[in-house]
């Protein structure tokens, strides 16, 4: 069974700082993150073996979502300043 996701906000020297889907915050120490952990990633806690795993399909969903809003938010801004 797995747990809740949690999103990588920052890391602050060996402190990983992560939000849960309702934004609740929690600081994780490095070491009981994965190695290749990167602001911005997607965790899921696995409650069975008490890990956090990268979601990376979750991740690059996201980062995608994100970059598609810039794009919009832009060609919007740009159509407006040419008026």
């Amino acid at each position: 069974m797995c747990g809740k996701n949690y999103t990588v906000d920052r890391i602050e020297e060996d402190i990983a700082v992560l939000f849960d889907d309702d934004e609740n915050k929690t600081d994780i120490h490095i070491s009981e993150l994965p190695e290749n952990l990167k602001e911005g990633d997607i965790l899921r806690f696995n409650q069975e073996s008490n890990i956090y795993i990268i979601d990376n399909i979750k991740t690059e969903e996201v980062k995608s979502n994100i970059e598609e809003r810039f794009k919009k938010l832009f060609k919007k801004r740009n159509s407006e300043e040419s008026r």
